[in-house]
């Protein structure tokens, strides 16, 4: 029962993730008004969730947020282009929701008593790979910003992983799996907002 609710948790994840990335695509081609609109509904859903925690809201409500945050990141990307590049803003984006299929799908095929070390190991390799792909093919104005990007991906992919060994560990209940999926992939989003500001403020002065 263990693994098979682990499973479902990386799975939801994983769906999550490829969610995010589908509508990071469909913000492409939707009015800037509409992008607006989901954006701010999202963070509305975003504020109540965290908030409430103890609530079971319908899964369906929950995959909304994936989905809108894609669209989101459409919008906050358009802030950030000027300053960071287009390639690169967009290649860390669809990069990150590579990365943590990736991880998921490679978590579907762990061992129970996988060491917790190994997780982080496997954890730190991909996001080596996601930047030697960037450094080497995607132009990028500035160093420095993949510099920072690289520590700050590191930040949240290892927060992230630390997170699901947490999860190994404790009982998932069936009716908590979709939230449990969520809180994992919020893990993202807190730390998106952090390194998107710092970059902001630090090219503004």
């Amino acid at each position: 029962m263990y693994g098979h609710h682990l499973s479902l948790v990386l799975k939801h994840f994983a769906l999550m993730w490829g969610l995010t990335a589908i509508s990071l695509i469909v913000g492409m081609f939707l009015p800037s008004s509409i992008v607006i609109i989901v954006s701010v509904v999202n963070l509305v859903l975003l504020f109540i969730v965290v908030f409430t925690r103890n609530m079971l809201w319908a899964n369906g409500i929950l995959y909304l947020i994936p989905f809108f945050t894609g669209i989101m990141f459409y919008w906050l990307a358009q802030l950030f282009i000027g300053i960071l590049g287009t390639a690169f803003v967009y290649s860390l984006l669809f990069g990150a929701a590579v990365l943590f299929i990736t991880l998921a799908l490679l978590g579907l095929k762990m061992p129970r008593h996988f060491p917790n070390g190994a997780t982080y190991f496997t954890a730190i390799l991909l996001v080596f790979m996601l930047f030697f792909i960037i450094y080497f093919f995607i132009p990028v104005d500035s160093m420095v910003h993949v510099f920072i990007a690289a520590i700050i991906v590191f930040g949240f992919v290892l927060y992230t992983v630390y997170d699901f060994n947490l999860i190994r560990n404790y009982y998932v209940k069936e009716d908590e799996l979709v939230k449990t999926a969520l809180s994992l992939y919020l893990d993202f989003i807190n730390i998106f907002f952090f390194f998107f500001g710092r970059l902001y403020r630090g090219k503004r002065k």
